[in-house]
């Protein structure tokens, strides 16, 4: 078991499988950074826009634990289920990419409020 576990961890991955989305060596750290970074950005939020925060807030915290808690990518990308840490890399980027728009447009007010 032990040597099994050395191995794996021995063997470096070289490519993701996917165009355009090259290997991160750095992965694990990065997306601890993003999530807690994620985390912060949150707060700046109004009160009025909780539904979005407690569910981008869920997210990241679950993901930032799995992060934390395992040191195997494969556990990692097994437990997250959404793709591998690359790909784990460029969602939480997407997410706060999405947080100043969110503010910017109010998008926690309903349609109708806006038009008025």
């Amino acid at each position: 078991m032990f040597a099994s576990r050395v191995l794996r961890m021995a063997v470096t991955k070289t490519s993701t499988g996917l165009v355009g989305l090259s290997v991160n060596p750095n992965a694990r750290q990065d997306l601890v950074k993003l999530y807690r970074r994620t985390l912060d950005e949150l707060k700046i939020l109004p009160p009025e826009a909780k539904n979005y925060r407690n569910a981008v807030e869920q997210i990241t915290n679950f993901r930032l634990n799995v992060v934390e808690t395992n040191d195997d990518e494969n556990v990692i990308e097994r437990t997250i289920n959404c793709g591998q840490l690359e790909e784990l890399i460029e969602q939480a980027e997407d997410e706060l990419s999405v947080i100043p728009v969110y503010i910017e447009h109010k998008l926690w007010e309903s349609p109708i409020e806006a038009a008025k």
